[in-house]
């Protein structure tokens, strides 16, 4: 090759990499369906979420792709429905399958993400992107290199809470520093130092899980905006949890900008499961179960000058669906020797059209909390339920009943059965593990175990 050819070569590649957009993944712990004002909260104050999601589009059906943690994180890392990678629940001992109040056998899963398995990280860094997360990981607790920790799947930094000393789910540390405030300072720190190569935050605050503590200036704020409002509905820890975590959105956007990377940057904002009851009204469900109150959440995206501001994507939308958008929004083609489930968005935000439409699956053959095993199919505006421990099926029109309130399986039998059909045929190309088999050590008069939520 001549030095004319090698130069302009260099320089092609250069111009690629420079015209690749940074990532960042911003992805709240427990935020429900409705707590920001652009989803429609008119109590919480949310102003630098709902600028966020005017100057790009809304997702007006989003949907964690698991009613909580480990899952949904994994299937956000991968695009894989939760049988694909094996990650189907949080592990937690207090849950360990045969327990005397199941009913049938549940699963464990996995905790980590398979080592064969390509995630965002991994594929994005193979291209030359700087890769970070700052927050929770929950998916192995490896050594730092190893298997099951986030530098062993491709992130080339990771900062955790304890790291920043902040003692397991602490919200405030020694100092008093608010562990929201701590994460972002650190996000924003690493983002400055990323001069000239494209970068992958993946900032996972913990922020808005249980049990709440918030700054006391933002909870007497609203506590008497609940008492002049006359409203006994409302939690003040929560919403001010939830402005505090927006204020923070609102620093790390704005050292985007400072920085000159706002309109280089695609930022993807969602949630990791569905909210806590009091929060998801009137959707039935809350986190771990597959009602829509477990598993709708926020969800929006912005790539100034890519992505038209003001928009709504009214089709569904899921969190699997975040790995081939940012693949592709970064040029980097899928990973040839695994399944993607997600879909890209990109054609759709850029468009401001929709998506083709798709049945959609959640699988999630556990027991936690109030869950229990259950299977879900959305084709359309019919959502089909098959709860393991029956076995029996729920059917909703979700356009027509957005609560759940009525069960059409005995009004529609032929649609059941066609649902049914398609349900089946998923379980079984996925290779899914059904909890389908009956619990010997079952005792109807025992009753599951109690304790502190955990995330």
């Amino acid at each position: 090759m001549s030095r004319l050819a090698l130069l302009l070569a260099c320089l092609a590649s250069s111009l690629a990499a420079a015209q690749r957009p940074n990532i960042v993944v911003v992805l709240m712990d427990d935020m429900g369906w409705r707590d920001t004002g652009f989803a429609g909260n008119r109590f919480v104050e949310t102003p630098h979420l709902d600028r966020f999601a005017q100057e790009g589009v809304r997702f007006a059906q989003c949907y964690a792709s698991a009613p909580n943690c480990a899952p949904s994180r994994a299937c956000l890392l991968t695009g894989q429905y939760t049988p694909r990678h094996g990650v189907y629940t949080v592990v937690d001992e207090r849950y360990a399958p045969g327990q005397a109040h199941m009913r049938v056998m549940s699963t464990r899963g996995s905790d980590e993400l398979p080592t064969r398995t390509t995630n965002l990280a991994e594929a994005l860094k193979a291209q030359g992107y700087s890769t970070a997360l700052v927050g929770m990981w929950n998916l192995g607790r490896g050594r730092a290199g190893a298997s099951g920790s986030p530098t062993g799947q491709g992130f080339d930094l990771y900062r955790r809470p304890e790291d920043l000393g902040f003692a397991k789910d602490a919200y405030k540390d020694a100092k008093g520093r608010y562990l929201s405030d701590a994460l972002t300072d650190e996000a924003i720190a690493w983002v400055g130092k990323q001069k000239g190569k494209p970068f992958f935050l993946y900032f996972a605050d913990h922020s808005v899980h249980e049990p709440l503590d918030p700054k006391p200036e933002l909870l007497e704020k609203y506590r008497r905006k609940a008492a002049q409002a006359g409203s006994a509905s409302q939690d003040p820890a929560y919403a001010a949890s939830v402005e505090a975590v927006d204020a923070n959105f609102g620093r790390l956007m704005a050292a985007l900008a400072s920085l000159g990377l706002d309109r280089d940057t695609l930022v993807l904002f969602t949630s990791d499961n569905g909210g806590m009851p009091s929060v998801v009204a009137p959707l039935r469900g809350s986190k771990g179960l597959l009602y829509e109150g477990g598993i709708r959440v926020p969800g929006a995206a912005r790539w100034p000058g890519v992505i038209p501001a003001g928009k709504t994507l009214e089709s569904p939308v899921l969190g699997m669906d975040l790995f081939p958008t940012a693949l592709e929004a970064a040029g980097v083609a899928l990973p040839k020797d695994q399944p993607v489930d997600g879909v890209s968005l990109l054609p759709a935000l850029r468009s401001g059209g929709s998506l083709a439409a798709r049945p959609l699956f959640w699988h999630f053959p556990c027991y936690i909390g109030k869950g229990e095993p259950m299977s879900l199919m959305r084709d359309g505006d019919f959502k089909l339920i098959h709860k393991f421990a029956g076995p029996t099926y729920e059917l909703y029109n979700l356009r027509e009943d957005p609560s759940e309130s009525r069960n059409l399986a005995a009004a529609e039998p032929r649609r059941l059965e066609e649902m049914k059909a398609k349900l089946t045929a998923w379980q079984r190309a996925t290779g899914a593990f059904l909890a389908d088999q009956p619990n010997p050590a079952y005792d109807p008069k025992a009753s599951p175990p109690k304790g502190q939520r955990r995330r």
